[in-house]
């Protein structure tokens, strides 16, 4: 039987969470303004009912969480579970891990690289188990707008406040309310 753990911290006015899976790796991450919500997500998630306690590995987890939220650089000692994961969505994950700290790539440019169309890799962002770990706010539209942004497991004006404000913490360059055009992360082959 999988052992589950859900966590959750405070930090600053946002609540952070991970649900701890076998063999201690990441089955989901989110973040919310509400706790509640954020735990009903969580366990959404989860093939079980999770144990809900702080474990060396949650925290681990959830301080490296917050570090990415901040901007700030990780020690990157948390293992994904990616057996939960279809292999079109860890083919989209895996080109989002690519994506460096201060630049964006638009849907498009993400489903050229793994011969796809948009909207397919727009759903497979959309389902990332792993907010902040696997960076889906560096997933913008062509346009270069910001684009939605889902917190906690729900879309609102706040995700896209928050996702620019994760993007200018990253040295994401803006013009207005458009992401500056050198930002655009220029993938091998383009």
């Amino acid at each position: 039987m999988e052992k589950l753990t859900l966590s959750t911290k405070e930090h600053g006015e946002t609540w952070f969470g991970v649900l701890i899976g076998n063999q201690n790796k990441l089955l989901a991450s989110s973040f919310s303004k509400s706790q509640k919500n954020l735990v009903r997500h969580l366990r959404a998630d989860a093939p079980r009912k999770p144990a809900q306690k702080v474990t060396n590995e949650s925290n681990v987890a959830l301080n490296e969480m917050i570090d990415l939220y901040e901007g700030r650089r990780t020690t990157n000692h948390v293992s994904l579970d990616w057996e939960r994961v279809s292999e079109f969505e860890k083919s989209v994950c895996q080109v989002m891990k690519e994506i460096p700290k201060g630049k964006v790539a638009s849907y498009g440019m993400l489903a050229k690289r793994i011969h796809s169309g948009p909207r397919a890799v727009g759903t497979g962002v959309a389902r990332n188990p792993w907010p902040l770990f696997v960076p889906c706010h560096r997933v913008v539209p062509s346009s270069l707008e910001i684009g939605n942004y889902s917190i906690g497991g729900a879309l609102s004006d706040y995700g896209c406040e928050v996702k620019r404000e994760l993007l200018e913490r990253e040295g994401v360059l803006m013009e207005g309310d458009k992401i500056a055009s050198r930002a655009l992360w220029i993938l091998d082959g383009d």
